[in-house]
């Protein structure tokens, strides 16, 4: 039972430290794919922060952005998760062919938030549906 606590204090413990390493950093100091994407979806919309959140076994970064975009990218600088509450998420950041299925099935509702992931992508809408997508822009699912 002593080594179980132990363990379980240490693991509590290098996450504790493993996780105050997030830090600012300036954009250009990020993946080249990270700033490419920040260029060519928001060049016009100035950055507010940068940060670099190093742990043990991976790196990712966020952005924030003056107009309340938020952006998560992973180590390599590939996106992540974009979001924004206010005024929606950029039709050109979200796949083509899930951006046809949203505009004939949901015309009037924006997109808040498109998060990627290994196997789909996740969209919330203002309608308060959450869209699930395979990577080819198949609806598979979806959460209201």
């Amino acid at each position: 039972m002593k080594r179980i606590i132990a363990t379980v204090a240490l693991l509590v413990s290098v996450a504790f430290i493993a996780k105050a390493d997030e830090r600012p950093i300036e954009v250009n100091s990020m993946p080249k794919a990270a700033v490419e994407f920040i260029n060519s979806h928001f060049a016009q919309v100035p950055v507010l922060l940068a940060t670099v959140d190093r742990e043990l076994m991976d790196t990712d970064y966020e952005v924030r952005l003056e107009d309340g975009t938020k952006i998560d990218f992973d180590g390599k600088g590939r996106w992540v998760e974009v979001s924004n509450k206010r005024v929606g998420v950029p039709a050109s950041v979200i796949p083509k062919s899930v951006a046809t299925y949203l505009a004939e099935k949901y015309p009037t509702a924006k997109c808040l938030s498109i998060e990627r992931n290994r196997h789909s992508y996740e969209v919330n809408l203002t309608n308060g549906l959450e869209l699930i997508f395979s990577l080819e822009g198949k609806l598979i699912g979806f959460d209201d």
